[in-house]
């Protein structure tokens, strides 16, 4: 964990208190605390860092029985895939990432990637921010995420037919390799961080996978500073089997449109402003015969300090 961070952490189950984390019985290489406990002085929580991996996820918390298969191998090879495609230029990739980040428009670190998958958002939050953190519940993809960030490249394989696999294989570019990146696993509705951390937080095809996706955009806001950005996109693929209808951010007759629910909700803060900014397909690869695509709405709310 990049010592950055330190001074940025709170206790997760503590909130909305924000009390700052200690580090304890602790080792660095050089920027990174390797090993170590955050303690909370608060109610006592403990936080362990394990081979640079912070684990700041409530120690209650558990992956939810609806996000279980996003701890599977299958489902790494599909994100993996879905993130750096483009980097080999496989005719199937799109350029999604790139898009959001110009949706995103000029603004200012630290940024936030709530809900990251394996990362492939935070290394371009970064190269235009100078700072990224990307969080995320699973441990397989926060692993993953940090596995490349290390390494600057990641060879895997991916099912392509039956019991056959293909082997790819990416390079991060130099201009993903620009500025700062850390990766710690926590849940995007309760962010162990102080409020007005970031000056940008980014929510990609998060909202409609939360049993309470009101609460996620909640802690986005908390988190960003008086002058910031915040991204949201999302599919919308609501599902009963994640969430009770009732907590879904629009999708029914009473609610209407869930964009527009969003933006909504986004614009009726003080200093808020939020608008619908467009949507952006995107594609992820179940094996070499079936991909699918995804299109997301895209909100862009700014925060403005006056």
């Amino acid at each position: 964990m990049h010592t950055r961070l330190l001074d940025m952490l709170v206790c997760p189950v503590c909130l909305p208190e924000e009390h700052p984390l200690l580090l304890k019985d602790h080792s660095h290489n050089g920027e990174d605390i390797t090993s170590g406990t955050l303690t909370c002085p608060g109610c006592g929580a403990a936080y362990a860092i394990t081979d640079g991996l912070a684990d700041l996820a409530p120690p209650e918390k558990a992956v939810p029985t609806a996000q279980e298969r996003y701890d599977t191998d299958r489902l790494a090879a599909s994100y993996l895939w879905s993130h750096y495609a483009d980097l080999w230029e496989d005719r199937e990739a799109t350029d999604a990432y790139a898009r959001w980040l110009e949706m995103a428009g000029d603004c200012a670190g630290p940024a936030l990637d709530a809900g990251c998958a394996v990362g492939r958002f935070t290394f371009e939050m970064a190269a235009k921010t100078g700072f990224a953190v990307g969080v995320d519940l699973s441990r397989p993809f926060i692993t993953l995420a940090r596995r490349i960030a290390r390494k600057k490249e990641m060879v895997f394989t991916a099912p392509r037919q039956g019991l056959l696999t293909t082997r790819f294989g990416f390079s991060l570019p130099k201009r993903l390799q620009q500025g700062t990146v850390e990766f710690v696993r926590a849940d995007v509705a309760r962010l162990p961080f102080r409020a007005a951390s970031f000056g940008l937080v980014a929510s990609l095809n998060v909202v409609d996978k939360l049993p309470r996706p009101m609460l996620h955009l909640v802690e986005a806001r908390r988190v960003c500073a008086q002058t910031a950005t915040l991204l949201v996109a999302d599919p919308f693929s609501w599902s009963e089997t994640v969430a009770r209808p009732e907590n879904w951010l629009g999708g029914t007759a009473d609610s209407g449109d869930s964009a527009a629910v969003i933006a909504n909700m986004l614009d009726a803060g003080p200093g808020w402003q939020a608008r619908i900014a467009g949507s952006v397909w995107w594609a992820i690869r179940d094996h070499a015969n079936r991909y699918e695509r995804i299109r997301s709405e895209v909100i862009v709310a700014h925060r403005s300090a006056k």
